[in-house]
């Protein structure tokens, strides 16, 4: 009866997901929502029945997408599906819900590299350089028409530019985790009312102003640090490595400043409307933000926030 149960619900989760993913691939606006909410299946199934029955929807969904669309849709149904799995199979533990937000991270975070991974290697498509490619293009084509207007552009803004781009080239790893926290994010908040209405027992955010990091990103942070003392080589391994961690330590340690800064707002009565436009002012200011930063760099080694009465 268990197992009829669990086949009859398989049924109606991979029903949903060819819809979702129909919608996905298909419809213009509707689709970037639909897109979303695809790891809903698998985090309802994985919470009811446990990640191995999960495992086997999880190929018949891979089987469903390759029908509806291609071979080239098959990521991104495995991407949405392991996330799905991974955050309901932390769900059901009752874990902390930042937790479950930095599982799903990474596995986006995994799935996102390994596709980049394929796209290079197989099809021979780099998104990443091909689309800065296509910005220095158009940089150029606009300096040239700036040169048949008699006008000379200047070479500040040219070095600049190119800077920039070489910066955002080098940087590639760091959007990638942004772009995973993001996503990971917007899964988790989409899906979890409706899980709510299904009476699965999801939890709820503990405060942001109770958030903390283990005192290991601080040292490894320290570490980081020492190592851009270096001279390493431009566009080497080393450089673009120490590079990319000392960027995601760094939005770490600014995400520690902001709990402690709203810590401290509570203690102290603030109201939130103005935590609300303290946070938007800094984050539209980059030199608050290393400040907001040193008081997480702070917070996490002497335990700033128990000095606060």
């Amino acid at each position: 009866m268990r197992k009829t149960h669990a086949l009859t619900e398989a049924a109606i989760e991979l029903a949903l997901f060819a819809v979702l993913f129909l919608l996905a691939l298909y419809a213009p606006v509707i689709g970037i929502v639909a897109a979303l909410f695809l790891a809903l299946p698998f985090m309802v199934f994985t919470m009811r029945h446990g990640w191995i029955p999960a495992m086997l929807l999880l190929a018949a969904a891979l089987v469903i997408s390759g029908l509806i669309g291609s071979l080239l849709s098959l990521p991104m149904a495995l991407m949405f599906g392991t996330v799905g799995m991974a955050v309901g199979a932390m769900l059901s533990k009752q874990k902390n819900r930042y937790l479950v937000l930095l599982v799903g991270a990474l596995v986006f975070l995994a799935n996102i590299v390994l596709d980049y991974i394929i796209s290079i290697q197989f099809l021979h498509v780099d998104m990443i350089q091909d689309t800065l490619a296509l910005v220095r293009e158009s940089f150029d084509t606009a300096m040239n028409l700036m040169k048949g207007m008699g006008q000379a552009p200047p070479l500040e803004m040219q070095r600049q530019f190119e800077q920039g781009l070489k910066l955002i080239g080098y940087m590639v790893p760091t959007l990638f985790v942004i772009a995973s926290f993001a996503l990971a994010y917007a899964t988790i908040i989409v899906s979890l009312p409706v899980m709510k209405r299904l009476k699965l027992p999801v939890g709820s955010w503990p405060p942001f102003r109770e958030l903390m990091w283990p005192k290991t990103v601080l040292w490894l942070y320290v570490f980081v640090l020492l190592l851009s003392l270096f001279p390493f080589k431009e566009g080497s391994f080393a450089y673009i490595a120490v590079l990319n961690l000392s960027y995601v330590l760094q939005l770490a340690m600014i995400v520690q400043g902001f709990s402690f800064l709203y810590y401290a707002a509570y203690k102290k009565g603030v109201g939130k409307g103005v935590v609300a436009a303290g946070t938007v002012v800094c984050l539209f200011l980059p030199f608050l933000l290393y400040l907001v930063a040193i008081f997480g760099i702070i917070d996490l080694g002497f335990d700033l926030r128990r000095r606060i009465l």
